[in-house]
């Protein structure tokens, strides 16, 4: 009885932390522009003060123009690759996005795009890991403003979240039940 006990408690203390994220998530309210940097090209962001920012681009015609959005000047950890974008407005020009991967030591190892041209008023989600090369460890997503030909270009966030993966939580708590399982039988 008392095993059965124990075990049950067990069970549910490794369901508790199972379902806690692995890591913190990564939230940008847009309260502010603190997680945009590296703006190149023609581009600019600009904090509206309503929880929205908006990525512009002015006189760049042909010029690659963009901006970096990271954890606040820090690379995202990998373990948050679940991201959603979340459109302020329905907007008349375009962006794609690219993952830029990182290993432990911080260098560069490879860059993927995980969001094509779009301009969609929905929230735009994606997996970065499913791109992300062995090494890489973390990442910062490179937002591009479009159209490229086009002089002047912008598009408006409400937020930008990266979360915990949901099916790697579930592996570990199913990980957790094996083990749990196995020491049971002993």
């Amino acid at each position: 009885m008392f095993r059965h006990l124990l075990c049950s408690t067990a069970l549910a203390v490794t369901s508790v932390i199972a379902s806690l994220p692995a890591s913190a998530a990564v939230i940008d309210n847009m309260d502010d522009t603190t997680f945009f940097s590296g703006a190149f090209g023609a581009a600019s962001v600009v904090d509206n003060l309503d929880g929205t920012v908006t990525l512009t681009k002015s006189s760049g015609a042909n010029v690659d123009s963009g901006i970096v959005w990271n954890n606040a000047g820090f690379k995202i950890d990998l373990a948050d690759s679940a991201v959603t974008i979340n459109p302020a407005v329905a907007n008349e020009d375009f962006i794609n996005v690219t993952a830029q991967y990182f290993d432990g030591a911080g260098v560069f190892t490879s860059q993927a795009t995980v969001v094509t041209d779009t301009n969609t008023d929905s929230p735009i989600s994606f997996d970065v890991s499913s791109s992300a090369d062995i090494n890489a460890e973390s990442y910062v997503l490179q937002i591009r403003i479009l159209p490229f030909s086009s002089e002047s270009a912008s598009y408006t966030f409400d937020s930008i979240q990266a979360v915990p993966e949901p099916a790697s939580l579930a592996l570990l708590a199913a990980g957790g039940l094996c083990m749990l399982r196995r020491k049971r039988a002993c």
